[in-house]
């Protein structure tokens, strides 16, 4: 709640924030523009929102500029002469991620691509990946300024599919390459099964059509990929010829201008497709029109269609949920979001009496919608593959139903088969685990688990409370339905299993190998 009380200490009676009090508001939240910039905000803001008489910010464009004074904090300086990469990860603005051995597009495009553009990179592709080396991949990720991915068909890209999943969901800025899998083909010289094949697309499918939901897009080519890395790095560029004051304040114009440029009739207020839209021009994301009505607390319906958005409140929603569409806006901790929320609900944000009398009766069954969906689904969902031999989730009901606990069970409900599973079961099944209250994954040692490792890290990433239950598939030899995976399919699942393991210790996942001491973490979370 730091930002709501940072906020509401300056606040006046109009719920603006007076000039002579904008200095220390950023202060309060460790924030230290000098005097000429706070000058320059004020002007801005007055210009902007073309004011005159007292200076002051308003709520949303004090959430802009919080952000950009966030952003530019973070955001590293491209030096202006970058020696050639040799894996320094302190050099390091692009991490180059995703499919390895025996895949060459690092070397052969995209390092020779950067280096032109003077960008540094790192590069994880050894000619022996051991476990060790998830820990120095970790701090390359962290120091990196972006995230380049390619999940090639000519490996199983497993880990790569897991960071992914879990990266976007965490905010950071990835740009994503994919190329889909084909029946009958080869991987590392060994033909794939069926089975496996089918694995393979639903663990794509699954990580696409999570990517796709929080607004990434995904390229089919690596030349457009790093045609969007330049140009994400020379838009995030702090030493591109602009003062400190005009970079802070820049963000503000550009949002003055999407705004006005669908508010047709000058009138100050835009409605929610057109805030969809100057969303859209601002980040080349989509905003997620369930969540966004969510947000706004305003009905499917009527509601939704009467609802109207001034600048001032655009500036609040760009600042919630975005960020030069890299990276959100809300800080990691959540209290951005919580304090915004918080405010909204306190001042009326999104609706004043007016509005309200006019959606009239609609009010009692929005809030009747509202209630239904903060209710959970279920205390625990029980995620993992459906297909593992050790029935594991009828061993784990009757401890559950003992305990009093609600459950939701997906072999039941739900289907794993590449025939049904596209990008739409994958979010129907996403909107059963986001109203469950615990989300436990079960990657067994008897199954591949892609599609559930891509899952897990996916809400992990959200920070949801998650548990794990992690097995590694045995070394000397697994059959799967009566088929034999090789050494190196084994090598490569396994360290998907690494992976995810290593990222849930990172967020304080619980992760245990026997799935009764799962459950009863479970258990114990719910409450």
């Amino acid at each position: 709640m730091k930002v709501y009380n940072t906020i509401s200490v300056h606040l006046d009676g109009k719920f603006h924030i007076p000039g002579d009090s904008v200095q220390a508001g950023f202060n309060d939240m460790q924030l230290y523009p000098s005097k000429t910039q706070v000058s320059e905000m004020l002007q801005c803001a007055k210009q902007v929102g073309r004011r005159n008489g007292t200076s002051f910010l308003t709520f949303g464009e004090f959430c802009i500029y919080v952000r950009e004074m966030q952003r530019t904090k973070t955001i590293r300086k491209l030096p202006t002469q970058r020696a050639n990469n040799k894996n320094a990860i302190s050099n390091c603005e692009v991490f180059l991620g995703g499919s390895c051995n025996p895949t060459t597009w690092r070397t052969d495009t995209a390092i020779p691509e950067l280096k032109k553009h003077g960008i540094t990179y790192y590069n994880p592709q050894v000619s022996m990946w051991a476990p060790e080396l998830v820990a120095k991949e970790h701090d390359a990720k962290q120091k990196a300024s972006l995230l380049l991915y390619v999940v090639d068909s000519q490996t199983r890209s497993v880990a790569g599919m897991i960071e992914v999943s879990y990266l976007v969901a965490a905010g950071r800025c990835v740009v994503l390459v994919t190329h889909p899998y084909r029946e009958g083909q080869s991987i590392m010289d060994e033909p794939i099964t069926n089975q496996e094949y089918e694995d393979l697309v639903s663990g794509q499918t699954s990580l696409l059509a999570l990517v796709k939901s929080q607004g990434i897009k995904v390229h089919n080519n690596l030349t457009t990929a790093l045609q969007c890395t330049t140009h994400i790095l020379r838009n995030a560029t702090i030493n591109n010829g602009m003062s400190a004051e005009e970079q802070i304040t820049h963000k503000l114009r550009t949002l003055k201008d999407a705004f006005d440029s669908v508010d047709a009739d000058g009138n100050g207020e835009i409605s929610l497709g057109n805030v969809i839209n100057a969303y859209y021009r601002l980040t080349n994301r989509m905003i997620d029109v369930s969540q966004l009505l969510s947000y706004l607390g305003v009905g499917q319906c009527d509601d939704s269609a009467r609802t109207r958005i001034s600048f001032e409140q655009f500036c609040a929603l760009v600042a919630e949920f975005s960020a030069d569409g890299c990276e959100s806006f809300a800080s990691s901790d959540g209290k951005f979001s919580t304090a915004f929320k918080t405010l909204k609900k306190c001042i009326g944000w999104f609706g004043n009496q007016r509005r309200r009398n006019q959606a009239g009766n609609t009010n009692g069954r929005i809030k009747a919608e509202q209630q239904h969906h903060n209710q959970w689904l279920a205390q625990v969902y029980l995620g993992g593959s459906c297909e593992t031999r050790n029935g594991w989730r009828e061993s784990v009901i009757p401890l559950l139903k003992k305990h009093g606990v609600t459950y939701y069970n997906p072999a039941i409900r739900e289907f794993d088969g590449i025939s049904n599973l596209n990008e739409s079961a994958v979010l129907h099944r996403k909107k059963n685990m986001d109203k469950s209250k615990v989300l436990l994954f079960n990657i067994t040692e008897d199954t591949r688990s892609l599609t559930t490792m891509i899952l897990a890290a996916h809400y992990i990433g959200l920070d949801r409370n998650v548990v794990l239950c992690v097995q590694q598939l045995p070394i000397d030899g697994l059959e799967i339905k009566g088929e034999a995976l090789s050494k190196q399919a084994i090598k490569d699942y396994n360290r998907g299993r690494v992976y995810l393991s290593d990222l849930a210790k990172r967020k304080q996942v619980p992760v245990f190998e026997d799935i009764n001491e799962a459950i009863k973490c479970a258990i114990d979370r719910s409450r």
